[in-house]
């Protein structure tokens, strides 16, 4: 069965969840948060909740090399269009359809769009860490598979997690 994330509902004819998860790289490719609170706030059961996992909207506003000089804005939440070969995981990938359209969410965004939707939340927590190369300033830790800001450079939010629960 497939369905586009706003028919979530109709295609699980219905059914409620315990735990409904969103993760990384999730939210930038949509257009409508609160349409999307609406539809995770469904499918979680009663006394479930909703666990999203994403990137930081700060970190996606500073210089690629340095991770210190402000160059985009914060608030601005598109859409922007790049394009070009490769992945973020791996950018010398071959790949065809280049062309993504991407949206910065702001954290005040997300937060007030999973309130709205019925939900309290349990927790927000902001991560120093994130799980790939997000940026050229930032430096491999555990054996490659967690990216931290290098020793002694300010530090900044990369990645935040979200519990929230049927209000």
């Amino acid at each position: 069965m497939t369905a586009g994330v706003y028919d979530a509902v109709s295609a699980v004819e219905g059914e409620a969840f315990d735990i409904v998860h969103a993760g990384f790289g999730a939210l930038n490719r949509l257009p409508d948060i609160n349409r999307w609170a609406s539809v995770a706030a469904e499918l979680v059961a009663p006394a479930g909740c909703l666990y999203l996992a994403e990137f930081h909207p700060f970190s996606h506003v500073l210089d690629d090399e340095t991770g210190t000089t402000v160059t985009h804005d914060y608030f601005d939440e598109g859409p922007e269009a790049s394009g070009g070969p490769g992945t973020y995981a791996d950018e010398t990938a071959t790949t065809e359809h280049n062309e993504t359209v991407e949206r910065r969410h702001s954290l005040a965004t997300v937060v007030s769009a999973i309130t709205g939707a019925g939900l309290r939340i349990q927790f927000l927590h902001e991560h120093d860490h994130t799980f790939y190369l997000q940026r050229r300033s930032l430096e491999s830790h555990d054996g490659g598979d967690v990216y931290r800001h290098r020793e002694g450079a300010p530090r900044f939010p990369l990645t935040y997690s979200i519990r929230a629960e049927k209000a």
